[in-house]
């Protein structure tokens, strides 16, 4: 079975995003229940440019809009306007019939301050269910000049239908956040410093982001893909994740050994990460292989570079941890035998003191090996257990560590009391031990 995610940055998921910045949006307006507006306040020396491109006038292909940011320029480090916002006026005169010359002109000539109404599409509302669901990170930025590298938009609105969470749409490139790596376009920002964003509009928002400190903890809100499919499937899977060339993931791996065999597993998802935000990777997966290459020899070293190098399309073949656990645990999930190995207290009838706590089980569980050899190093009464199952299907494991509930009720431990008055029945009936 094949599944493919498209991480936010990837081309196919975001076919607008050309080269430059160069326009790829095509409408010429946008319907108005859709139509969001801002004031975009910005500050240049005399005889500087703002860094900004505008096509469209009366006498080309309809309203002027922004077509590139030149980067590191004025406008693009505002982190205020997006490739395709349309301009409606400048320093209150409206664009509505000039020419492109003219509004070329009067960009050119502007003061030091310059003050731009500019409509954009709203982002989408976002709804959980139907194959997403929500989760929250915590990211921390510094602030570089009076921005974090990133766009808002959206906000409450007057009009019920377009209000809107506080929704990034761009993460520039090579800025605070950008750097940082968390946040994508389409994540939510709930809360700045701890001041809730619900029912904030964008004016507010911008406000609150503009007076905050050169560090500001924010609460982003992403979209996590719901593979249902994933839970229910049988044998190993084709996972094809596309990212943009030099991202990470954001898996960290380790091995661990099934059915006596090294393998290389999912150790940690780094949250809000392009593995997280796609569902189809958990930890406990196994890797089988990364774009053509078995894992089945490989070190961890080396398959943590191959992750590294993989491009723009990463397909990768995994055996879910849930398959791997019901391959160990087999029919049944606790299995109880008791064990034939003699209990030490029975070789002296004189013993009534010091009762191991129950290890004279022999219990199969799928992930207790672990916490049994630990727990078997810390016991002060511990004792070998018979030779008489293997290491990789049986562990000594602690009885009160067990779902009770799952074992049958005549193989629930009794207390060291019964088992006293019972073996003392026992000598008086055939006198001896």
């Amino acid at each position: 079975m094949q599944f493919m995610y498209e991480g936010p940055y990837s081309k196919s998921s975001h076919p607008s995003r050309l080269p430059d910045g160069a326009l790829a949006v095509s409408r010429q307006s946008i319907p108005d229940e859709f139509k969001g507006s801002c004031l975009v306040e910005l500050m240049k020396k005399e005889g500087t440019t703002l860094g900004l491109t505008v096509s469209g006038g009366i006498d080309k292909d309809g309203k002027p809009r922004v077509s590139n940011l030149r980067q590191g320029g004025i406008a693009a480090r505002s982190d205020q306007l997006n490739v395709g916002d349309y301009i409606k006026s400048v320093n209150g005169i409206n664009l509505a019939k000039f020419r492109h010359d003219e509004i070329i002109s009067l960009l050119k000539n502007v003061g030091e301050r310059v003050v731009l109404e500019v409509e954009y599409e709203l982002p989408p509302a976002s709804l959980q269910g139907s194959g997403v669901m929500f989760k929250t990170v915590e990211v921390t930025l510094h602030k570089e000049g009076n921005s974090f590298g990133f766009v808002v938009r959206g906000g409450s609105h007057e009009d019920r239908n377009k209000s809107r969470s506080i929704v990034i749409s761009t993460v520039r490139s090579g800025g605070s956040a950008d750097r940082e790596g968390t946040m994508k376009p389409a994540d939510r920002v709930l809360s700045i410093d701890g001041i809730r964003l619900q029912g904030s509009t964008h004016s507010e928002a911008m406000s609150i982001l503009k007076q905050c400190g050169q560090e500001a903890t924010f609460l982003i809100e992403y979209d996590v893909s719901i593979m249902d499919s994933i839970a229910t499937a049988s044998g190993p899977l084709l996972v094809e994740v596309v990212k943009s060339m030099g991202s990470s993931l954001g898996l960290a791996l380790s091995t661990s050994v099934y059915c006596n065999k090294q393998v290389i597993i999912i150790e940690k998802v780094k949250p809000a990460s392009i593995a997280d935000r796609c569902g189809a990777l958990h930890a406990g997966d196994h890797i089988l292989s990364v774009d053509g290459t078995s894992m089945e020899f490989c070190t961890l070293a080396e398959a943590t570079q191959l992750l590294a190098s993989a491009c723009e399309h990463v397909k990768m073949e995994i055996l879910p941890h849930h398959q791997t656990r019901l391959a160990l645990k087999g029919s049944e999930q606790v299995k109880v035998q008791r064990s034939t190995r003699p209990l030490p207290w029975e070789s002296c009838p004189n013993s009534s003191t010091n009762f191991p706590p129950y290890q004279h089980y022999n219990t199969y569980h799928h992930d207790a090996r672990t916490q049994a050899s630990k727990h078997q190093k810390s016991s002060p009464n511990n004792f070998s257990l018979g030779s008489s199952f293997s290491a990789s299907s049986m562990s000594a494991y602690s009885l009160s560590s067990l779902n009770m509930n799952t074992l049958p009720r005549t193989l629930y431990p009794t207390s060291p009391r019964g088992t006293m008055m019972r073996r003392k029945l026992k000598r008086k009936d055939h006198k001896s031990c």
